[in-house]
């Protein structure tokens, strides 16, 4: 939308395309203790995907409306994605956004994953990929880093007690002071074709999710996002603008000195969607773009130890004055998780795009894990992308787990060691380098 420099390198195709994932009424709904059963849709679910080629280089970014995805399930989608485009395993990025209103997709509490619709999702996800190779045609790009203040909020407050508690309440008098850092930087890359037609965005952004426990499928204020900047820029449908999630796995969009948001349940959830996209079209119209930017990818894959269930889990538990319910659902988590192995492998990925890079991480990481990330990275921007690949449960930092509360007490949505957060950081930051020297 604004002005265009050229490099000397070959020039650059993009394409971008979507495809329905929604599951059918009746399904599991994770993201609660309860296990919640779809009864109406609020708007489709989707995979969209950003294919990018330079050279001989294809690269594709695939974001899906889902809680999290395992590692099995990625994988079987890079396989057939690989078998129907010959794009390697380590030039594609799958993520999920983390809406808690998708099918089950990961077991958690007294939700378990919907094993027929995993069947076939992987096909669906290289559907979205195929399609926008398919539509590679000569592009240009730009990066832009927009801010949106005043809708994140650390969601872990130091109490008057002592303690330090998730989601303390709005208006809660015992609630001090958050113990963690917001993040309101939004790395986005931006895709025209070369006559100036919108293609199609890839942004991040730390936020959770908005919306509460319901029975109603929806992409959350990530869909909003999409379809407000498809009105924005008169594009429709035919522009695929991504929201993926940064590390926001102690960030969400309470206010706890504020007024409790008024509406039903997905309205704050177009208020925010619009909000954020508004800022990013804004940073769109004055963007830069390049027609010829080198591509490149590196990926390595790690081992992190698992936490040993022990009757220090339990007791914790007791401290923190846990209901009895969740005391049993806890128990639970406890026994199937002694049957897990002891270390849990995963894939970490880079991206070098011009002049900007993308990093992934694979779990619902600490704000302050994706901004030490973005700061240490050689590129800038670095848009970091977590839920990518595989599911490894909340990753708290070293702090994190020595404050305690919901996100470090041990379960399947949290099982890494303590320290892992910090090692997942450095392992990307060793990725990221290497790109800068080759």
């Amino acid at each position: 939308m604004s002005s265009l420099s050229t490099h000397s390198v070959s020039p650059i195709q993009a394409g971008a395309a979507r495809a329905v994932i929604t599951p059918r009424l009746g399904s599991s709904i994770p993201g609660y203790f309860v296990d919640r059963k779809a009864e109406d849709v609020e708007n489709e679910l989707e995979a969209k995907a950003l294919a990018l080629r330079q050279g001989e280089t294809t690269l594709s970014f695939v974001i899906c409306d889902c809680i999290a995805l395992y590692r099995e399930t990625c994988d079987e989608a890079k396989r057939l994605i690989a078998a129907r485009t010959g794009l390697p395993a380590q030039h594609v990025l799958i993520a999920a956004t983390h809406t808690h209103s998708g099918p089950a997709t990961v077991s958690v509490f007294r939700t378990e994953a919907d094993r027929a619709y995993l069947a076939e999702l992987p096909g669906r996800i290289a559907d979205a990929v195929a399609l926008a190779v398919r539509r590679l045609e000569p592009a240009r790009i730009a990066w832009s880093v927009p801010r949106r203040e005043g809708i994140l909020f650390n969601r872990r407050f130091r109490m008057k007690d002592g303690r330090v508690k998730m989601n303390p309440g709005v208006g809660n008098p015992d609630a001090l002071e958050p113990v963690g850092p917001v993040d309101p930087e939004i790395p986005t890359l931006f895709v025209e074709a070369a006559d100036g037609r919108p293609l199609g965005l890839l942004s991040s952004f730390a936020l959770h999710y908005v919306g509460g426990p319901n029975t109603t499928l929806s992409p959350d204020y990530f869909g909003v996002f999409d379809r407000e900047l498809g009105r924005l820029s008169g594009a429709g449908r035919d522009f695929v603008a991504i929201m993926a999630n940064a590390c926001s796995g102690d960030v969400n969009n309470i206010d706890v000195r504020g007024p409790r948001p008024e509406g039903a349940i997905f309205e704050q959830a177009c208020r925010v969607g619009r909000a954020v996209a508004e800022e990013v079209f804004r940073a769109w119209r004055s963007a830069d773009f390049e027609t010829g930017v080198p591509l490149a990818a590196r990926q390595t894959e790690r081992a992190w130890k698992r936490r040993v269930p022990s009757r220090a889990d339990a007791e914790v538990l007791e401290r923190e004055n846990v209901s009895r319910g969740h005391h049993d659902a806890y128990a639970r988590e406890r026994r199937l998780l002694e049957a897990y192995p002891a270390e849990h492998r995963t894939v970490l990925q880079a991206f070098r795009i011009g002049s900007g890079a993308i990093a992934t991480l694979p779990g619902e990481m600490f704000c302050r894990l994706g901004l030490d990330l973005r700061e240490a990275s050689p590129f800038k921007p670095t848009a970091v992308i977590e839920l990518a690949n595989d599911y490894a449960g909340y990753c708290p930092t070293r702090l994190g787990h020595e404050h305690g509360g919901y996100e470090t007490w041990l379960a399947r949505s949290s099982f890494l060691e303590s320290g892992a957060g910090e090692a997942l950081v450095e392992a990307d930051l060793s990725l990221l380098r290497d790109l800068q020297r080759a």
